[in-house]
């Protein structure tokens, strides 16, 4: 992973990144830490993938926070998060280091 951007919107709690592939091309994720409607944190984040990749990481961190953005504000993000996910009891420090995989 190249690089990472943690966001706030709406109560959630996140971070963009950029993957390369095996193709070399790049694929957004975003790793939800906290929920925005029950404040629960996770323990270990929870990954949605973009389905775009791209040639350049820059592209792919923009696609990721664009996606992120209209899954929080069209309310859509509540159907790809665990409804019944162990809450972490600690406030989340940081996304796990994804580099290799």
């Amino acid at each position: 992973m190249d690089q990472l951007q943690k966001h706030q919107i709406s109560g959630y709690e996140f971070h963009v990144a950029g993957a390369l592939e095996k193709d070399g091309r790049y694929r957004g994720m975003i790793l939800i830490s906290k929920r925005g409607d029950t404040l629960q944190v996770y323990a270990k984040p929870v990954l949605i993938e973009t389905s775009s990749s791209f040639k350049s990481v820059h592209a792919a961190l923009i696609e990721a926070s664009a996606y992120a953005q209209e899954l929080i504000y069209s309310g859509a993000i509540t159907a790809l998060l665990p409804a019944d996910a162990p809450a972490g009891g600690k406030q989340a420090q940081q996304p796990p280091d994804l580099v290799g995989n």
